[in-house]
């Protein structure tokens, strides 16, 4: 086994088992369409810029309600999205995830950290400050202007097609969406993207990661558009009101209000498409606003109508059709990570995440995650750390699982550096590693 790759030796079987599906839903296929609308940057106090650089426009854009929303297509298959099984430790490689067809949430998950005490500004992903929140929410306010900026995406034809969601980044044209609700199209597949307004866009694959599932298009031919304004996933409070929407069952233009539940959820997502290999890791943001097959790839916004989060998974009660909607416990992507990435994908068509050039397997109960592979003068070995050495905490948080190291480690970039607390012998130490980078 290679460096930072993980196994499947300790997956649990799925039957009888909670299970996590990806806005998508417990299909063959993948998720379902959606729509945008334009949203209204102004309302609410300054936007983030876009990935690209590039301002979106000023000024609000006119409120229009949606209108012409497509529905399924005969014989259009939903796609199935991320699943997530329940908590059982996969020995892993750290850096790396196994290959596609679930999704864990980390047993033990560490508890979510103290959200930010109010102020009157917060910083985005790219420093701009923004006022908080509303700490009331007009649904319909929020609804009207977030809806213009969310679209369907229909990936592939006929019988054999499938439909996600997407938010419209700026005004070249890039779009958001999922990985896995994209994937089917890496091999110059057919892309089209649907807008409120009725009009259908076809698109190209700019860049995805399988490793964070993100991925971006861009339209191929101009149409009118309204990027969506970008939230602070850091500011976010624990029972702040949230709206999410998307294509859920091929419904368009669907929007559905929660609260955020928790923040900072280890959730590991694999597709079960077999597309790609990398699971994806992510530090999520909980929510019950219901999420349902079709939500993949579409925005999680706050009471600013701005998007703190890409919308990627859902937790059911097990595999049988009644039982694999939405119960209540949904998971995005932080916006801040999201657009990270999706300028890396912009600027390069393709992302890297963080390693420390070990595998990992499950040591005693609570005790820790065991390093079983370092490699040779990878980031772990620099640093001094070595086989069955038994790591407890990254940055001061307590990590019990490889799920919730892994996790911890991909908040970071490559380059950063982080510090490992571990046994050896019965005694605690301390490790500083500088991040390594893979592609993925």
């Amino acid at each position: 086994m290679s460096g930072d790759e993980m196994t499947d030796e300790d997956r649990p079987a799925a039957s009888g088992q909670s299970q996590y599906f990806g806005p998508f839903g417990p299909g063959p296929d993948r998720d379902e369409p959606t729509q945008p609308l334009p949203p209204n940057p102004s309302a609410h106090g300054p936007a983030y810029a876009p990935p690209s650089g590039h301002p979106a426009p000023s000024g609000p854009p006119p409120r229009q309600r949606p209108a012409g929303h497509p529905v399924s297509e005969p014989g259009r298959k939903n796609r199935p999205g991320l699943i997530l099984v329940s908590a059982a430790l996969l020995a892993a490689l750290v850096g790396t995830a196994a290959g596609y067809g679930g999704a864990l949430l980390a047993q033990n998950a560490a508890p979510a950290m103290p959200p930010p005490a109010p102020t009157s500004t917060s910083s985005g992903p790219q420093g701009t400050p923004l006022p908080p929140a509303p700490r009331q929410i007009d649904t319909v306010e929020v609804a009207e202007t977030a809806l213009p900026s969310t679209v369907t995406i229909r990936v592939g034809s006929g019988g054999s097609g499938g439909t996600g969601s997407g938010f419209v980044l700026d005004a070249e044209g890039h779009i958001m969406t999922n990985n896995h609700v994209v994937a089917a199209a890496s091999d110059d597949g057919r892309i089209a993207v649907v807008f409120s307004d009725g009009a259908r866009i076809g698109a190209k694959l700019v860049g995805r990661t399988p490793s964070y599932d993100l991925a971006v298009i861009k339209l191929t031919q101009s149409h009118k558009l309204a990027p969506i304004a970008i939230g602070d996933s850091e500011a976010v409070r624990v029972g702040e009101s949230v709206v999410a929407i998307g294509s859920p069952l091929a419904l368009a233009s669907t929007v559905t209000q929660g609260i955020v539940s928790a923040k900072n959820r280890p959730v590991v997502v694999n597709s079960d498409g077999g597309a790609d290999a990398p699971s994806a890791y992510i530090d999520g943001i909980q929510t019950d606003a219901a999420i349902n097959p079709g939500n993949s790839g579409g925005p999680l916004v706050d009471a600013g109508a701005r998007v703190i989060g890409v919308n990627s998974a859902i937790l059911t009660l097990g595999q049988s059709r009644d039982a694999s909607g939405n119960i209540g416990l949904g998971f995005a992507i932080p916006i801040n990570q999201a657009m990270q990435i999706g300028k890396e994908l912009i600027d390069d068509g393709k992302a890297t995440y963080p390693v420390i050039g070990a595998n990992v397997a499950r040591g005693a109960r609570d005790e820790g995650i065991r390093l079983s592979e370092v490699d040779a003068d990878g980031p772990a070995d620099r640093s001094g750390l070595r086989v069955d050495d038994v790591v407890t905490a990254i940055d001061g948080q307590r990590v019990t699982t490889a799920e919730e190291l892994i996790v911890a480690i991909r908040t970071h970039r490559p380059g950063a550096k982080i510090v490992l607390t571990y046994q050896r012998g019965g005694q605690q130490r301390t490790a500083e590693v500088t991040l390594g980078s893979r592609e993925g």
